[in-house]
């Protein structure tokens, strides 16, 4: 048998696949050694991948990725485009490559050569992003844009015919700090660089005190010129002690509202609780009564004796004592002054502008009849104040609730009560006389205390039919002014 010599189909298929596979793993082994100078594959520099890019290239994706793409901000449904350098935004390049240099030097040549034979490159360690930004040349940014897109709010307007404020508007404002988060985030993003500024609505205020001091001029403008007389008003917030006063300073006639001065002296000279005919006086001065007989007499328990002229003194004494000095009274009702009595004079009754003629022997003004109340409430609240300067211990907390209490009994309908809905408690001292009507009271309603003292002058006569509406408006508005929320519209039409 003959060997053969020459090489079969098999050993010649063997060899060509031995040299192809060779060759292959020559020409991968040629291209993994060329791009083993650039960064591996799977290599990500601040979430960019720059597997197979050089150090240039590297550096190059990087600053478009992150400088010269634009963030977009958006406001609401507005667009707005930001370039990162107008936060100062800086890329710290340098150490970035460096870190990205050092996961290459890292790779085991072989090892990363299988890798890239068989398209599953060694796992390498991401190089974080290295960048900084100045936050205020941000909100420098972020500021102009909500100067720009915010709306003011609204503020509340007065309602002419209800007595009532209507709600402003709350609008919007960029909450420019709880946007950094989103802003920022979204500024260290090579991709989905969006982000949503944070706007809040608004605030609803409630009204402010010009609105309501605008409502009660307009009103008693229309009353001074219709009918040439003289409106005094003063409301004092008697949580805050902030006042709003309208000719406040007016001498005014102290018709039955001096009855309340009148009653506090008597429980500053009883050392005991007042007994049940004391009490009977102290209520018939001051509630609804024509008659004046109660006031009389408790002038006279003043005086500690059978003389209501002396006790009509030591009240406007007493009241001067408290600084009250355009209050006095130096008759008692329904009684001619004594031969020889002088006129009292105050600054309000000798001030150039009067054009009031208020009564020459009882007489007050809307200021120190409402700062006596407030001063009343607050000995009631057990605030002494100026009754504990002036008077010590000689009233009490339990004296004062109890005026309140019986000025809360007067009950009319009209006026100061009419302006209030049924259920607030008001204790107040009316009083009218041909020429001049007017209220002074407490309104203790949901939405704070305050004092409310109004008080017309119209010469000769003022009628009912004017006065009456006006004074219940004039409460109306203030009470809503305190309750904004609830107001009190009452038969007033709202159209």
């Amino acid at each position: 048998m003959n060997r053969r010599s020459t090489p079969g189909a098999g050993q010649w298929l063997t060899v060509s696949l031995l040299v192809v596979a060779a060759v292959f793993l020559l020409i991968k082994l040629f291209q993994y050694a060329t791009v083993r100078s650039n960064y591996p594959t799977g290599l990500t520099v601040g979430g960019v991948d720059v597997g197979g890019l050089s150090r240039e290239q590297a550096s190059e994706l990087l600053t478009n990725q992150f400088i010269e793409a634009p963030l977009v901000i958006y406001h609401g449904e507005e667009r707005f485009e930001m370039a990162p350098s107008q936060t100062k935004f800086q890329l710290d390049l340098p150490t970035m490559l460096s870190a990205a240099d050092f996961e290459r030097s890292q790779q085991d040549f072989w090892a990363g050569f299988w890798g890239f034979l068989w398209g599953r490159p060694v796992e390498v360690n991401p190089v974080p992003i290295a960048a900084t930004h100045d936050r205020e040349a941000l909100r420098d940014v972020l500021l102009d844009i909500s100067a720009l897109m915010d709306t003011p709010s609204q503020p509340p307007q007065p309602v002419p015919q209800s007595y009532s404020f209507q709600y402003g508007q709350a609008g919007t404002r960029t909450d420019v700090e709880a946007s950094f988060a989103n802003i920022e985030s979204a500024l260290y993003r090579p991709t989905g660089r969006e982000a949503h500024l944070v706007i809040r609505p608004g605030e609803l205020t409630p009204p402010e005190r010009n609105l309501l001091v605008r409502l009660l001029v307009n009103n008693l403008q229309d009353f001074e010129q219709l009918h040439g007389g003289v409106a005094s008003l003063f409301i004092m917030d008697l949580e805050t002690g902030k006042e709003i006063v309208i000719n406040e300073k007016a001498p005014m006639s102290g018709m039955d509202m001096l009855k309340v001065p009148i009653v506090l002296e008597l429980y500053r000279m009883l050392e005991q609780p007042p007994t049940l005919t004391q009490q009977g006086y102290i209520s018939g001065t001051l509630t609804a009564t024509e008659d004046n007989t109660a006031a009389n007499e408790i002038l006279k328990l003043i005086s500690g004796q059978d003389d209501p002229y002396l006790g009509a003194q030591q009240v406007t004494d007493s009241m001067r004592r408290l600084g009250l000095k355009n209050t006095f009274i130096t008759v008692p009702y329904d009684t001619e002054p004594r031969a020889g009595s002088a006129k009292l004079e105050t600054e309000a009754n000798t001030a150039e502008d009067v054009r009031t003629l208020p009564t020459p022997y009882i007489q007050t003004t809307a200021e120190d009849m409402g700062t006596l109340l407030s001063l009343i409430y607050y000995c009631a609240q057990g605030i002494g104040g100026a009754f504990t300067a002036v008077y010590e211990d000689a009233i009490t907390p339990e004296e004062c609730q109890s005026i309140l209490a019986f000025m809360s009994q007067n009950n009319i309908g009209t006026l100061i009560e009419e302006g209030v809905p049924p259920d607030v408690p008001v204790a107040h001292r009316h009083g009218w006389l041909a020429d001049t009507h007017g209220d002074a009271g407490i309104v203790f309603s949901p939405g704070g205390d305050y004092v409310i003292v109004q008080m017309l002058y119209k010469p000769t006569w003022l009628e009912w039919e004017v006065s009456s509406p006006l004074l219940a408006n004039l409460s109306r508005a203030t009470y809503n002014f305190f309750n904004f929320d609830e107001p009190y519209l009452g038969n007033i039409p709202t159209n």
